[in-house]
C-alpha cells in the first residue's frame, strides 16, 4: 500500500521508467523530473527517502543530503549510497589518467581510454587491471558512469560517521549483497551491537579494503 515518488534529472529515464510502470499496470508510482537541491519546494513528507549513487556527484553532498533530510518525517527512514575512498582506490588511479591524457566524455575517447588501461593492465599494471576486472568497464554507458563523472567524492567512514552527527540521524546498519562480508565481520565481532559500530567496520574496512567495493549502502532513522 506503498505510495512512491520517484525523481530523476534524466527525463529520458523517467519515460523509460513510466512506461515498464505502465508495461505491469502500477499506479502507486508517480515521477518528477528536478534537481534534489529544489525538492525542499515540494511541500510533502515522506516515511522513507532512498537516495543511492546521487549525492557524491553533487559539489555539496551534505546540502542535498539536507534537503532529503528535511523531507524525512520524524522517525522516518533513510537509505544512503555514497562511494567508499578505500574501495575506489584503482578508480582514483583510473581518473588520474584520463586527466593526464585530457580524454572528454565522447564515445571515441572513452574507448581509447579503455584500451589504454587494457593495455596497461596487460603489461602488469594491477591497478588498471583490477578496473578492467569491474563489470561496468566493457559497457560504453556504463564505463562512462564508472570512470568519467565530472565531480566525484568520496568518503571514509569516520567522515560518514560525522555526517551523520551533523544531521541529527542515526545509523541503523549496512545493507550487503556479499553475505561472506557479513561473516567475516561477524566470527571478529561477535557482539550483536557491533554491526552499528562505524569504527568497527572502518576498522574492518582498512583491514580488507574491497569491502565496499561497490558503493556504501547504508539505513539511518531521523531523530
Amino acid at each position: 500500500n506503498a505510495r512512491v515518488l520517484a525523481v530523476d534529472l534524466s527525463l529520458s529515464s523517467l519515460s523509460y521508467a513510466l512506461r515498464k510502470t505502465e508495461e505491469l499496470r502500477l499506479s502507486s508510482i508517480e515521477y518528477a523530473q528536478g534537481d534534489i537541491l529544489e525538492l525542499g519546494s515540494l511541500g510533502r513528507r515522506f516515511d522513507l527517502v532512498e537516495c543511492i549513487g546521487v549525492l557524491h556527484h553533487l559539489s555539496d553532498p551534505l546540502a542535498g543530503w539536507r534537503v532529503l533530510l528535511d523531507l524525512l518525517r520524524p522517525g522516518g527512514l533513510m537509505k544512503i549510497g555514497l562511494y567508499s575512498e578505500i574501495a575506489r582506490r584503482a578508480i582514483i588511479d583510473g581518473r588520474s589518467l584520463i586527466d593526464e591524457k585530457g580524454y572528454t566524455t565522447s564515445s571515441q575517447d572513452i574507448r581509447q581510454c579503455r584500451q589504454d588501461i587494457i593495455t596497461m593492465a596487460e603489461a602488469g599494471n594491477r591497478t588498471m587491471a583490477e578496473i578492467c576486472n569491474g563489470g561496468d568497464f566493457f559497457s560504453l554507458s556504463n564505463c562512462r558512469a564508472l570512470l568519467f563523472y565530472v565531480k566525484e567524492h568520496r568518503f571514509t567512514l569516520p567522515q560518514i560517521t560525522a555526517a551523520l552527527q551533523k544531521l541529527d540521524l542515526k545509523f541503523l546498519g549496512f545493507e550487503l549483497r556479499d553475505q561472506r562480508v557479513l561473516k567475516m565481520f561477524k566470527i571478529s565481532h561477535p557482539s550483536t551491537s557491533a554491526l552499528t559500530s562505524l569504527s568497527l567496520w572502518h576498522e574492518f574496512e582498512l583491514e580488507n579494503p574491497d569491502t565496499f567495493r561497490g558503493i556504501y549502502q547504508f539505513w539511518c532513522r531521523k531523530m
